[in-house]
C-alpha cells in the first residue's frame, strides 16, 4: 500500500471514529437546548406518598396513616413536609416534619431537618433540628439524620432533658423495585438495631405506584418495635429506587415515636399507692409524691 493509499484510509478511519462519537455525544444532550449535559433536578416535580400502618413499640400497640408532599425549589434545591397522626396504646400522637435540601439524584443529598412530635395520654413532646445526607453509589444508597432532641414527659414519669440523636440507614436495592436496608438508631439515650424492607408492586397491574413495608428495631433494656403497612406514592410512574432518589427523602417519624418510648422508660418515677395523698409526706388529697424525683405532682 503507497503512502496515499495508507493516508486515505487513516483519514477514513478518523472521520469514521468522529462522526460516530458525535453521534452518540448528541443523545447526551436535550434537542433544542444548550450544549451540555442534562443534570436532574432535586425534586422531579410536586409528589407525594400516603402511608397506612401499624404494629407494636415497647409492647404497646400502635397505628398510624401519614403522608408526605415534596417539591422542587428551583433545579438544585427541594423541600418537603411530612405528618402523621395515630394512636400509641389507644393514646392519640400527632408529629409533623420539615426537610430543606439541596440534591443531585446522581450523588446524594445534603440538607437540613426539623421535626415536633406529641403523645397526649403521655404528656409527652419530642422536637428535634439536625443536619440530614444522603449517598448514592449504585444500588446502594447511605442515609443519616443527627442533631439534638429535646424530650418532656410530664409528671409522674418527670423526664426532661437535651440529648444528641443519630439514625442512619445502609439501603440496598436487590431490585430497582426492592429495598432491603439496615441501621441503627440512636434516640431516648439509648441504641437500637433497624431492619426495614419496602417492596413496589408492579406498575403494569396497578398503574400507581403502591408499595408493601415493614420495618423492626431492636433496641436496649428490651425496648422494641415492629410494624407494616401499605405506601401509595403520588407522581410519575417510576421505580422505588428512582422515587427515593428524585422525589421524596425518608420520612422519620416513626422513629420520632420510638424516641418518646425509650425516653419513657429512662428512669421512670412512677409513684405506688404507698406513695399517694393521705399515706406519702403530702397531705392533700389532691397531691402524690414522687419518692424518685422528690416532687408533688397532682392526681385529679
Amino acid at each position: 500500500m503507497t503512502n496515499r493509499h495508507l493516508f486515505l484510509a487513516t483519514t477514513a478511519l478518523v472521520t469514521s471514529f468522529a462522526l460516530s462519537s458525535a453521534a452518540l455525544a448528541a443523545d447526551l444532550y436535550v434537542v433544542g437546548e444548550p450544549a451540555y449535559p442534562t443534570v436532574l433536578p432535586a425534586v422531579s416535580g410536586l409528589n407525594g406518598k400516603i402511608s397506612l400502618e401499624g404494629g407494636a413499640l415497647d409492647e404497646n400497640g400502635f397505628g398510624a396513616l401519614s403522608g408526605s408532599v415534596s417539591m422542587p425549589l428551583g433545579q438544585r434545591f427541594g423541600f418537603q413536609v411530612d405528618g402523621s397522626v395515630g394512636v400509641l396504646d389507644e393514646e392519640f400522637f400527632g408529629s409533623a416534619a420539615g426537610h430543606l435540601f439541596w440534591r443531585d439524584p446522581a450523588y446524594g443529598l445534603l440538607g437540613v431537618y426539623g421535626s415536633y412530635t406529641i403523645v397526649d395520654g403521655l404528656d409527652a413532646d419530642l422536637a428535634r433540628l439536625g443536619f440530614e445526607g444522603e449517598y448514592y453509589w449504585n444500588q446502594f444508597t447511605v442515609k443519616t439524620v443527627l442533631g439534638a432532641e429535646f424530650i418532656d414527659i410530664d409528671p409522674p414519669v418527670n423526664y426532661d432533658d437535651t440529648n444528641f440523636f443519630a439514625f442512619t440507614d445502609l439501603s440496598y436495592y436487590a431490585t430497582d423495585d426492592l429495598e432491603l436496608s439496615v441501621g441503627h438508631r440512636y434516640t431516648g439515650e439509648k441504641h437500637a438495631l433497624a431492619l426495614g424492607v419496602e417492596y413496589q408492586l408492579n406498575q403494569q397491574i396497578l398503574s400507581s405506584g403502591v408499595a408493601l413495608f415493614a420495618e423492626g428495631r431492636i433496641g436496649e433494656d428490651e425496648y422494641q418495635g415492629a410494624w407494616a403497612g401499605v405506601r401509595m406514592y403520588l407522581g410519575d410512574n417510576k421505580s422505588l429506587i428512582r422515587r427515593h432518589r428524585e422525589d421524596d427523602p425518608t420520612d422519620w417519624s416513626e422513629d420520632n415515636l420510638f424516641g418518646i418510648v425509650n425516653a419513657n422508660g429512662n428512669g421512670a418515677c412512677v409513684p405506688n399507692a404507698g406513695e399517694l395523698a393521705g399515706e406519702g409526706p403530702i397531705s392533700d388529697s389532691s397531691d402524690g409524691f414522687n419518692t424518685c424525683t422528690g416532687e408533688s405532682f397532682s392526681i385529679f
